[in-house]
């Protein structure tokens, strides 16, 4: 992958695999992502999910965390549910190895990953510290 980068690639990677028998398995993409993104040291990684980013709570959307540090997502860990579980543990997972910053977005819109690309604020940063 880094000779992939290296050369000027922006490289795919499936998260898929197989067992011993051949059988192939779905392997969770943000797990996959947070793993590889904290392997290479990564900048930045982004996550996609269907909503705006991490919530203090849940049920109301005006709890939108902007930036959030690694200790104080852990804290934080008993207040997820359903999907975000794997999601947040993948970013914690990602900054944990190494990665510098990870970002939750709403992969839904279009707009907020131009915004992200223009070096503007969305989503939910973590941070290391």
């Amino acid at each position: 992958i880094t000779t992939l980068v290296d050369a000027g690639f922006l490289p795919g990677v499936s998260p898929t695999s197989g067992n011993d028998e051949g059988v192939g398995l779905n392997v969770n993409a943000d797990l996959a992502a947070g793993a590889l993104a904290g392997a290479l040291k990564a900048e930045r990684v982004v996550f996609m999910t269907d909503v705006e980013g991490i919530y203090r709570d849940y049920s109301d959307r005006e709890t939108l965390i902007s930036q959030i540090t690694l200790d104080d997502l852990k804290k934080m860990k008993e207040s997820f549910s359903g999907g975000m579980i794997p999601k947040v543990e993948a970013v914690a997972d990602a900054v944990s190895a190494g990665a510098r910053q990870a970002i939750v977005i709403d992969g839904r819109s279009g707009e907020a990953f131009t915004r992200l690309l223009a070096g503007e604020s969305v989503g939910t940063l973590v941070t290391s510290g």
